[in-house]
């Protein structure tokens, strides 16, 4: 009997890509956007920055329009790491990665806005990390049963930083449920142990749909979601990033994904990619992030039939 290959991971296509930079209005453009998360909503990205604490809002034509801006307070050295939406509250909830705690230790922190970004409030997360740089890398709002949970990603595998967090197999989201004070830990959801990741850099849930995205690998995973068991029904599928032509990776920076009905939406930072020279970095570090929209490749390769 033959001897089965296993198909290689079939390649994302990309529809289009945009600078972030080329979308704003002059007087606000700035020098760098560190964007770090995105939510497709009503016809618009809102987007995080990890640098600064404005919100940029995008319409999703792509084009510039004066009407794109920042909203909320622009303050310098505070940022948030992803972004997610309370459809019930009408509410935006943006997470702070890390903030350091009396006994020594770093908590993350969900800070609350309305419709206008208006600041309603701040609620820490239950959950403790070692460091400030590596901790929950995205967030995903679930309405229950009446009652307000939140699905947070880790960017380390089992939660861990170092050589640890990145060894494969240890994917782990982490549920919280809102209460007065805070989010208070109520569960602890295992990726599957098959997902080969190092690392873990965006989220997003919608109808019954998992999608979680990898820097390192520069790979997307797909799969089915359970809410009432919080479970990924099934192992899922992997995708690439598209490559250079010697198959190094080209786009090493994903930072957040959002669905929406026909596409995936990404947006990561240009700076700091593998594989150049220090001048080339320098250079890349101040350009502005790029927004893109992927599709899946609809084969996969040696092989005639279609992905899912």
């Amino acid at each position: 009997m033959p001897k089965r290959v296993p198909c290689p991971a079939p390649k994302l296509k990309l529809v289009c890509e945009r600078k972030i930079s080329d979308l704003m209005p002059v007087h606000q453009n700035r020098r760098r956007w560190e964007a770090s998360g995105v939510l497709v909503r009503d016809g618009y990205f809102y987007v995080v920055f990890d640098d600064h604490s404005a919100v940029a809002c995008i319409a999703d034509d792509l084009d510039s329009s004066d009407a794109n801006g920042l909203f909320g307070k622009d303050l310098e050295g505070i940022g948030y790491e992803g972004i997610t939406y309370n459809v019930h509250k009408q509410r935006f909830y943006l997470l702070v990665e890390a903030r350091k705690h009396a006994k020594g230790c770093y908590r993350p922190l969900l800070v609350e806005y309305d419709n206008k970004f208006k600041l309603i409030r701040e609620r820490v997360i239950d959950f403790t990390f070692k460091s400030a740089n590596k901790g929950f890398e995205a967030v995903v709002h679930v309405r229950r049963n009446r009652k307000d949970y939140l699905l947070a990603l880790c960017e380390g595998n089992r939660c861990k930083g170092g050589a640890k967090g990145r060894r494969p197999g240890g994917g782990r989201v982490q549920v919280f449920q809102k209460k007065a004070k805070e989010w208070s830990h109520v569960h602890t959801i295992a990726l599957p142990a098959s997902l080969q990741f190092a690392d873990y850099s965006g989220m997003s849930i919608a109808n019954g749909r998992v999608a979680v995205v990898s820097q390192v690998n520069s790979m997307l995973w797909l799969s089915r979601f359970e809410e009432a068991s919080w479970t990924c029904s099934d192992p899922g599928k992997v995708y690439k990033f598209p490559r250079f032509q010697n198959g190094s990776i080209r786009y090493g920076n994903i930072e957040g994904l959002s669905w929406s009905p026909q596409h995936v939406w990404l947006q990561f930072r240009i700076s700091g990619r593998r594989k150049i020279s220090r001048t080339r970095s320098i250079l890349k570090q101040i350009n502005p992030s790029t927004s893109l929209i992927f599709q899946r490749a609809v084969r996969c390769a040696h092989s005639s039939a279609r992905s899912d």
